[in-house]
């Protein structure tokens, strides 16, 4: 769910094309549970890395299996902004498309801020963390989801949301094999190079059923 996707470079590059003041405009206009402002001026280039980072990311495609990524607009949280629990649009804009999401993503820019802790409502509590720069989280779109209030500082994010061609239930089967593996690289013996081997091979099984997949970047 959490884990690092952007590097330094990115980071700086994303930061250094910030959209202008003025293009952002107030959450309220897309939300009324919140308090926020937020500009859909991605420029062509950043969203042509974070697709790149998204389809080379080895957690990503072996856990999600995504076949689209829409990166949908920058948010900036100021001191005394908060996002409360919502669930997203399944649906892709405008509707005609018939697109629908089964993930949305956020991924933080910058770790100089305080309060702000992203938080999700799962099956089993509410899971919760102040994202550093270049860390993001993926979570399935059906949970509630929200930002708690910033008390210092400004947090600056890229927000959007992905499809895939596995279901939730396979999604977590991959995640657990994924784990497992890194589990045994992390043993460095001979038998659990083996086991790993054969963990691989499931894994690499079950992905070409559940994820035959065509990667789609949406603007």
């Amino acid at each position: 769910m959490f884990f690092k996707l952007l590097n330094d470079e990115d980071v700086k590059f994303c930061l250094d094309h910030l959209p202008k003041d003025k293009t952002y405009e107030d959450g309220k206009n897309t939300g009324v549970n919140k308090q926020n402002t937020e500009s859909n001026s991605v420029p062509d280039e950043v969203k042509k890395l974070i697709s790149s980072r998204f389809y080379d990311s080895f957690y990503i495609d072996s856990v999600y299996c995504p076949n689209r990524v829409s990166i949908n607009f920058y948010n900036k949280y100021k001191s005394g902004d908060y996002y409360d629990l919502h669930i997203d649009s399944f649906r892709a804009s405008p509707k005609s498309n018939n697109v629908y999401f089964d993930y949305g993503w956020s991924i933080c820019l910058q770790d100089e801020y305080e309060g702000g802790e992203f938080i999700v409502e799962t099956p089993i509590g509410q899971v919760g963390k102040k994202l550093a720069a270049g860390e993001a989280i993926i979570f399935p779109i059906i949970y509630p989801h929200g930002v708690k209030e910033v008390t210092k500082g400004v947090r600056h994010n890229i927000v959007g949301w992905m499809s895939s061609c596995a279901s939730y239930e396979s999604s977590f089967i991959l995640k657990n094999i994924v784990e497992v593996g890194d589990f045994l690289e992390k043993l460095n013996s001979e038998q659990a190079k083996m086991i790993k081997v054969k963990i691989e091979l499931i894994r690499n099984y079950l992905h070409k059923e559940w994820g035959q997949r065509k990667w789609i970047m949406l603007n």
